[in-house]
């Protein structure tokens, strides 16, 4: 799977358990929400530059969660079959 940052922005695309807060910690980018446990800590995360396209591997069938920890509304759901 690919995800392509399209936006003019570094995102991240990080698979989460359950969606919550990004690593940057002023509010009005997290709006008080408790941060996602693998948006903890960077640099494990990796951020897609503008126009930068990530490749997802290893993703076992079934339903995968994805947000954005800069971004943390910017939420994806991926259903592998």
């Amino acid at each position: 799977m690919f995800a392509t940052n399209t936006g003019g922005e570094g995102h991240t695309f990080t698979e989460v358990a359950a969606y919550g807060g990004g690593f940057v910690p002023f509010p009005p980018l997290n709006f008080g929400l408790a941060t996602a446990p693998a948006c903890v800590p960077p640099p494990g995360t990796t951020i897609v530059a503008p126009g930068q396209t990530s490749r997802i591997t290893g993703l076992a069938p079934g339903v995968h969660k994805f947000q954005c920890c800069i971004h943390p509304w910017m939420r994806a759901v991926v259903d592998v079959e």
